[in-house]
């Protein structure tokens, strides 16, 4: 499709624009786009040097402010999604190096932001304004649906197991999760009540991950120096095992993806810690079998 023809077109091209983007109607996605391509994309948005007193040429549609979060589209792995300080949601084709899309939604600095692993158009933002915020990357005029929240969203995930839960971590300590299906409109946000809430640590919850491997096993990471395991199943969350890590405010928690019992931490004191916690006693009783289910088996 011609990209000037489609600008001159109107709101009819634009949504074509962002199907494009999100691999509805291109083919990058299914044709694997050239590595080259996407690395010449990242190379022109990148602001590792950058400084204030510098000349430096910014990319149509940047950030106005830090960026405080990103997210890879893990179906179509041209698209990058960022959040930033200055408010606003913004979605990258990096292989052409263009903002495809920017939301506007919330009303402070945007901390966190995750796609959906099973509906790869969904998108979640949390922020400082006290909400989170889930929307179709194909539809961004559409306002989405909102949750309420006690303090400062500071890191969320959705559940790898399943399409429609997802938990959110906040400043005052608390984790929270949340059933996409109870989800309310725009205007009805604050009546949509989480599923649970957990009082994880007592300083903020900076980091959360879920566990790729085991269904309902969530690490969080805390200001207090702590990193803690739950279990989420039915809706009670149960610490199974914590540590602490040595690692100074923990900021940073991310399970293996190849090896699912491996948890990198990282923290304040500048150190990388890796925690096996199969070496926990509680977590190998409870989750041992999860390990011995992907141990392949000999050829007779």
């Amino acid at each position: 499709m011609d990209v000037d023809a489609a600008k001159e077109a109107g709101e009819v091209a634009q949504a074509l624009e962002v199907a494009d983007a999100l691999g509805r109607t291109s083919n990058i996605a299914k044709s694997k786009t050239s590595f080259d391509n996407i690395g010449d994309g990242l190379r022109e948005l990148d602001m590792e040097n950058f400084d204030e007193e510098d000349d430096v040429k910014y990319k149509k549609d940047s950030h106005k402010g830090p960026v405080l979060g990103l997210a890879w589209n893990k179906e179509y792995r041209n698209i990058l999604a960022s959040a930033s300080g200055d408010k606003r949601v913004k979605i990258w084709d990096v292989a052409t190096g263009k903002c495809n899309i920017t939301m506007e939604h919330h009303t402070d600095k945007v901390q966190a932001v995750a796609w959906n692993h099973h509906a790869p158009q969904v998108i979640l933002t949390g922020s400082f304004d006290r909400s989170i915020v889930m929307k179709d990357g194909r539809m961004p005029e559409h306002s989405g649906y909102k949750w309420s929240v006690t303090a400062d969203v500071e890191s969320l995930a959705w559940d790898p197991h399943t399409e429609h839960s997802f938990v959110v971590s906040l400043e005052d300590g608390t984790v929270q999760g949340f059933d996409v299906r109870a989800a309310k409109s725009d205007a009805a946000a604050s009546e949509s009540k989480p599923s649970f809430t957990l009082h994880a640590h007592y300083k903020a919850v900076c980091t959360v991950s879920y566990n790729p491997s085991a269904p309902n096993l969530l690490a969080t990471g805390s200001e207090d120096k702590m990193v803690k395991l739950w279990v989420l199943s039915n809706n009670q969350p149960s610490c199974i095992a914590s540590t602490n890590p040595k690692a100074g405010a923990v900021f940073s928690v991310s399970f293996s993806e190849d090896s699912p019992f491996l948890l990198a931490i990282g923290g304040s004191k500048g150190n990388l810690e890796v925690w096996d916690t199969l070496s926990d006693a509680a977590v190998q009783r409870r989750f041992g079998n999860y390990i011995k289910q992907k141990t392949p088996q000999p050829s007779s």
